[in-house]
C-alpha cells in the first residue's frame, strides 16, 4: 500500500448506519467478542507539544525512533518542513509547534479530545471486525496529530494518522474562516473521527486499480467501500458513513426509482467522460440538474444500494470476496437491482 494523505476533499465521502434491520436479522451483525489482534493508540499531538524547553536535536531523534516512517511522512508532507534528516529540523520543529495559531489549535484540540478512550474502543471493534473479514491483512497503529488543517487522514502499510484538527466540530470557527463550505464540515467533528479513520484505512487498502473507469465501475468501487463499512462499524449509521444528513439520505430512499432511471434513461452508466464522473461521483452541495434536495456524490449512494442488493441476493459470497471482485457489471446484473 502506498502512503496516502487525505485532504478534506477526500475525507468526506464518509460514515455510519442506524441499523437497518434488527439485530438478529442483520448477517453483518457477527460476534467479535473472541477476536484478539494488536492493537495500539499513540498520541503524537501530545507527543510533539511536551517540549517546553523547545524541541532539540535529542528530542527529534526520540520522535523518530518512536513514530518511524509516521514521522518522516508527517515533516516531509504532512507539515512540508522537510527531512527528519535535516540537520535543523527541531528548529522547523519548533517553528510550528510555537506557532500561535497551531498553540490555539491544539489547544481546542485538547479540550475535544481530552480523553481518547471512547473513540479508542470504537476503533478496536472496527478493526476486531477487519480481521474477522480480512484476518491476514495488517492491523495498523493509530497515531493522532495536528496538522495545522493540511490533511485528515494519512496511512502507509502499518500506520493510519488521525488529524485531530480536521474533527472539531461542523460550526468550528476557523473552518469557516477558511471558506469551508457546510457541506465539507459537516461531519468534521467527534461523531464523524472513527468512520472518517476507517474511510481513510479501507480506501486505500482497497484502490480502484482500473485505469479511466466508466461510472458503473466507479459507482461499484464506492459501493462496496460503503458496504465494507457496514461490516466494519455495524451499530453506526448511514448518514456518518456517506456523510449526508438525515434529509439528505431521505430524498435518495424517495428518489431512488427516479435516480436510477435517469442514469439508465441518459446512458450514463458507461460514460468515461471526467465532467460526467465528476458531477456523480464528486463532493458538490447538490447534483446540478436534479430536483432540490440532492446531494452530491449520488453515485456513491446509488452504488452502495447495487452492492447491499447483490449481497442480500447472493448470501454465500464473502466479503472478501467481495471485495477483490473487480467485475462491476457482474455485480450488477447479479444484484437484480430495481428500486
Amino acid at each position: 500500500m502506498k502512503p496516502y494523505f487525505s485532504t478534506l476533499k477526500h475525507l468526506i465521502t464518509l460514515v455510519f448506519c442506524i441499523t437497518i434491520l434488527s439485530c438478529g436479522n442483520n448477517p453483518l451483525e457477527v460476534d467479535v467478542s473472541d477476536v484478539k489482534i494488536d492493537f495500539k493508540v499513540t498520541r503524537f499531538d501530545q507527543d510533539l507539544f511536551q517540549y517546553t524547553n523547545g524541541i532539540t536535536p535529542k528530542n527529534v531523534g526520540e520522535l523518530h525512533t518512536k513514530y518511524g516512517l509516521f514521522f518522516q511522512h508527517f515533516t516531509e508532507s504532512v507539515i512540508n518542513i522537510g527531512s527528519v534528516k535535516n540537520p535543523n529540523i527541531n528548529t522547523q520543529l519548533n517553528a510550528f509547534a510555537n506557532d500561535s495559531y497551531i498553540k490555539e489549535i491544539k489547544v481546542d484540540a485538547d479540550k475535544t479530545y481530552a480523553d481518547f478512550s471512547t473513540y479508542q474502543t470504537e476503533l478496536e471493534n472496527a478493526f476486531k471486525h477487519y480481521n474477522y473479514y480480512f484476518p491476514k491483512r495488517t492491523i495498523p497503529e493509530v497515531i493522532t496529530y495536528i496538522s495545522g488543517f493540511n490533511y485528515a487522514i494519512t496511512t502507509d502499510e502499518n500506520y493510519l494518522g488521525i488529524g485531530l484538527d480536521m474533527f472539531l466540530g461542523s460550526s468550528y470557527d476557523a473552518y469557516t474562516q477558511l471558506g469551508l463550505p457546510q457541506y465539507k464540515t459537516a461531519f468534521m467533528s467527534k461523531e464523524g473521527l472513527v468512520a472518517g479513520a476507517m474511510l481513510g484505512w479501507v480506501s486505500t487498502e482497497f484502490e480502484l486499480k482500473e485505469k479511466n473507469a466508466d461510472l458503473l465501475t466507479e459507482m461499484i468501487h464506492q459501493g462496496k467501500i460503503l458496504y465494507l463499512l457496514d461490516a466494519l462499524m455495524p451499530k453506526a449509521s448511514n448518514t456518518v458513513k456517506i456523510s449526508y444528513n438525515e434529509t439528505q439520505l431521505k430524498w435518495c430512499d424517495n428518489n431512488e426509482e427516479s435516480v436510477w432511471f435517469y442514469f439508465i434513461d441518459n446512458n450514463l452508466l458507461y460514460t468515461k467522460e471526467t465532467t460526467e464522473i465528476i458531477k456523480y461521483m464528486g463532493e458538490a452541495p447538490f447534483i446540478q440538474g436534479f430536483p432540490e434536495g440532492s446531494p452530491g456524490r449520488i453515485g456513491h449512494w446509488l452504488g452502495w444500494q447495487i452492492v447491499k442488493a447483490y449481497m442480500a441476493k447472493n448470501p454465500t459470497i464473502t466479503i472478501e470476496k467481495l471485495m477483490s471482485s473487480n467485475i462491476a457489471q457482474q455485480i450488477l446484473n447479479e444484484s437484480k437491482y430495481k428500486p
